[in-house]
């Protein structure tokens, strides 16, 4: 973070549209109009410029515009120096659309300047009144989601603007988008959605109203009308939908769109585990409640992203930092997006894991694919082809395999045996595929039973982790000669609860054969290595949670193997853990294509 301090006056209110020359003469200053009042505070208060942030930046929330015709080279070249001036890494783009328009427009962002830009998806509200509307707009959606689209983006017009041709407004829970949140699922991309308005604007437009100089140049965006029905009424609208589709996950804009009452925010976070804010365009009413502000950033600090609602400037940035990073007293925001109220706003000083989890780690969840680790730490993510079903015979050698590459496992000690082992993995619709390759010179196993301690011998095991909501997972272990040991971990807050042997029958069976290469298959050979193929099905993880996959599911996984050669034990992990192979937050992700 780079910051710079110094002590003056606070910034003055300048409230309304604009400066003015005062034609007032002193005598005349009970006629002096409110729009026209520019007062000079005598307050002196610390002021910081924050020019880079403390941790790298992913703008959730930005309109940077659509199509080759809009999206020129200067242009994008100049988004690029303001997010490297403020420190900016990613920022996602709203305004794809669909069709050829998103495609010059990934063509322009995100395949142009990989990890720079996140384009989003939108739905053509055309033709609602149509019987098979919902399921054509999911099919476009796929359409989008396959050319590259990282997600959807809902605009404030779904309960505000689009009608039915019978005048009635379309509600954000219509039966007929179910398809499109259910499309969002599948491919596990996230929906930014835009519900409702600041609370002043459906109020009456009059001396009460605490943003009647916005509303005065954006008449549009007063609701208070017999046409629209109640603030309350839309945000439990969005609300119902989110609990309709807990596998979709809903990030909505502006705080929620209810900064006001942080209290019912918090309330609907408790509820809607699928359900994360953004702080786009909501610093002026965040930043008058610093005290409680503060309290809810560090209490939801998982659920909070980043977001400023306005294209890239170095400036706007800074204030966002300066709000989330100081605690500077009395300041005026406005340069954050546009003046939003008459009253300036603090400082919230938030903890640094918080604000490296507000600026990008929780971002990086939901939009990458990417596990939640400390600085410095590999994030470690695999992503699964799909494939048909074919039969295992430990050679590794089905055409399937031929897709996808190997994944090295990692030496886990510089002391022990420098074999070098490596993984595939494949999945398709029935279960996972997983191949394992190591080189050897002994195979130390001696176990001829299924469902034995085969981990004190030669192993190669597969731990999932489907559900991160429920701290529950799997672990397959499979020994040189072939012997099993499925198991179900319970791992609450912590503390290892031992494992279950997971027994099975009928389609719950894996699949699975070893080989050794150089050498026979047998208890104490001499080898050059040796391979395990197994096939394990989704009937036999239905317990866990998020079973099967779909494209773009995400799982946490690892992978691991022992070795016991000359009495030495050397191990090796894929993500790497601690001392133990149970530590499950630190396992790698698994992203399904």
């Amino acid at each position: 973070m780079k910051m710079r301090v110094f002590v003056g006056p606070a910034l003055a209110v300048v409230a309304g549209f604009g400066s003015w020359v005062l034609a007032q003469q002193p005598g005349d200053i009970s006629e002096l109009k409110l729009r026209d009042w520019e007062p000079r505070p005598m307050l002196k208060t610390k002021q910081s410029v924050v020019e880079r942030p403390a941790y790298p930046v992913v703008d959730v929330h930005n309109h940077l515009g659509g199509g080759r015709d809009r999206l020129t080279p200067d242009r994008v070249k100049h988004y690029l120096t303001e997010m490297d001036a403020a420190g900016v890494r990613t920022v996602v783009n709203l305004d794809g659309g669909w069709g050829d328009k998103l495609k010059q427009t990934l063509s322009a962002l995100d395949e142009a300047h990989a990890d720079r830009f996140l384009t989003f998806a939108l739905l053509n509200f055309e033709g609602i009144d149509d019987e098979g509307w919902g399921r054509r707009e999911a099919s476009r959606l796929e359409e989008s989601f396959r050319a590259g689209a990282k997600g959807l983006k809902i605009h404030k017009s779904l309960g505000l603007s689009y009608r039915y041709r019978n005048g009635k407004l379309m509600p954000v829970d219509d039966p007929k988008l179910d398809p499109v949140w259910q499309m969002c699922a599948k491919y596990n991309r996230p929906v930014v959605i835009h519900t409702a308005d600041p609370a002043a604007f459906f109020t009456p437009l009059d001396r009460f109203n605490e943003r009647w100089h916005e509303l005065g140049t954006h008449p549009d965006w007063l609701f208070h009308d017999e046409k629209f029905p109640s603030r309350d009424e839309v945000l439990a609208q969005r609300n119902r939908a989110i609990a309709r589709h807990p596998g979709t996950t809903f990030i909505c804009a502006h705080f929620a769109n209810n900064p006001e009452d942080l209290g019912a925010v918090g309330t609907w976070l408790d509820s809607y585990p699928n359900m994360y804010v953004d702080v786009d365009a909501r610093i002026s009413e965040l930043g008058r409640q610093p005290y409680t502000a503060r309290k809810f950033f560090i209490k939801y600090q998982d659920r909070i992203m980043f977001g400023t609602d306005t294209a890239p400037s170095r400036d706007a940035y800074r204030m966002y930092y300066r709000f989330l990073e100081t605690d500077n007293e009395y300041f005026d925001c406005a340069s954050g997006h546009h003046r939003q109220g008459f009253w300036m706003i603090y400082g919230l000083f938030l903890p640094n894991n918080v604000l490296e989890k507000v600026y990008h780690k929780n971002a990086e969840q939901l939009l990458f694919g990417r596990p939640a680790v400390s600085r410095g730490s590999a994030a470690k993510v695999l992503w699964v082809r799909r494939t048909e079903d074919f039969a295992v015979n430990g050679a590794g050698d089905a055409p399937a395999w031929k897709q996808t590459e190997w994944e090295p496992l990692n030496l886990r000690t510089t002391d022990g045996h420098k074999y070098n082992t490596h993984v595939k993995m494949l999945y398709s619709e029935s279960g996972l595929y997983a191949l394992m390759e190591a080189e050897d010179r002994k195979i130390t196993a001696t176990m001829k039973e299924d469902f034995l301690n085969l981990w004190t011998e030669d192993i190669f095991e597969v731990f999932l982790w489907p559900d991160e909501r429920y701290p529950v997972y799997f672990e397959y272990e499979i020994s040189p000669l072939g012997f099993e040991l499925p198991i179900l971990i319970p791992n609450f807050g912590g503390e290892f609860l031992g494992w279950r042997p997971w027994r099975y029958d009928g389609k719950r069976k894996t699949q699975r054969a070893t080989a050794a290469v150089g050498g026979p298959r047998q208890s104490g050979a001499r080898v050059a290595g040796w391979k395990a193929e197994v096939f394990i099905p989704y009937d036999l993880l239905r317990p866990l949670q998020n079973v099967p996959p779909q494209s773009g599911t995400r799982w946490r996984a690892n992978f691991y193997r022992v070795d016991y050669d000359d009495a030495k034990t050397t191990s090796w992990d894929w993500a790497r853990v601690g001392s133990g192979f149970h530590e499950f937050d630190k396992f790698g992700t698994l992203i399904f294509e």
